[in-house]
């Protein structure tokens, strides 16, 4: 504790930009915003270590520094002990010079890994740091985030459905019953619609559409997407949005 000049302390008695506050990170956990996110972001991890732990699964710690591409659908972050002048070496060269003597990446999944300890344990999960390297500047795309991978022996896309959504309503009724002043502050501050979209979750059971009737519902909407709705190709995130939010009503 100390003193604070008002006229020079860049925190002031008024709502800030979140671009501003990236400016002075070393403060910004002093806001109610962030110090609401980051009290919910630890209740919730604790409560989801608690659902897996109660249901029969081992937190498993899978490698972070990995030579394997788990997806092979995104870029991935190479790791090397190379200086920069012997990373133009010829490919053989490198790897014998290289600290794991072939290339290494940080990991973009722990699948592959949670798939083999699930057929020795039965039921385990991972939850760590995953990385991507691609340039995509959307709420959906992070260079760096936390990421949970439950993997079941001997279960069907059912069970997987029950699981996903059972854990998804524990975590909000956790949300709003344990975190209730954090979680007004989002209401109230950032998101007016917030307790309504997750009352709706806790509602109704969730809405479980087959692919087939999918691209049915989107063909006869009449809306223009981007991505034009064709039998066989994948659902983009239009297609998915105006099913869940539109068609199905939050469902």
């Amino acid at each position: 504790m100390g003193q604070a000049d008002p006229a020079t302390y860049p925190l002031q008695k008024k709502r800030h930009s979140d671009e501003y506050l990236r400016t002075i990170a070393h403060l910004r956990p002093r806001t109610n915003k962030y110090g609401a996110m980051t009290r919910l972001r630890s209740t919730l991890a604790q409560a989801m270590h608690a659902y897996f732990a109660d249901h029969g699964f081992a937190w498993v710690h899978t490698p972070i520094l990995t030579a394997s591409d788990c997806e092979g659908a995104g870029e991935m972050f190479r790791v090397t002990s190379l200086s920069p002048a012997e990373a133009t070496l010829p490919a053989e060269e490198r790897a014998k010079r290289d600290f794991f003597g072939r290339e290494a990446y940080l990991t973009v999944s722990g699948q592959l890994s949670a798939e083999m300890l699930a057929c020795a344990l039965g039921r385990v999960y991972t939850f760590g740091p995953t990385f991507r390297a691609e340039h995509s500047d959307t709420s959906r795309h992070a260079a760096e985030f936390w990421m949970v991978e439950p993997e079941m022996a001997f279960a069907d896309l059912e069970d997987n459905m029950n699981l996903a959504e059972d854990l998804l309503k524990h975590l909000v009724r956790c949300a709003m019953e344990t975190c209730a002043e954090d979680f007004g502050l989002f209401a109230k501050f950032v998101d007016p619609t917030l307790p309504a979209t997750l009352e709706g979750i806790l509602a109704e059971p969730f809405v479980r559409l087959p692919y087939a009737e999918a691209v049915a519902i989107l063909t006869a909407s009449g809306k223009s997407f981007t991505y034009p709705v064709a039998f066989g190709t994948d659902l983009q995130s239009e297609h998915e949005r105006y099913l869940t939010e539109e068609h199905f009503s939050g469902r």
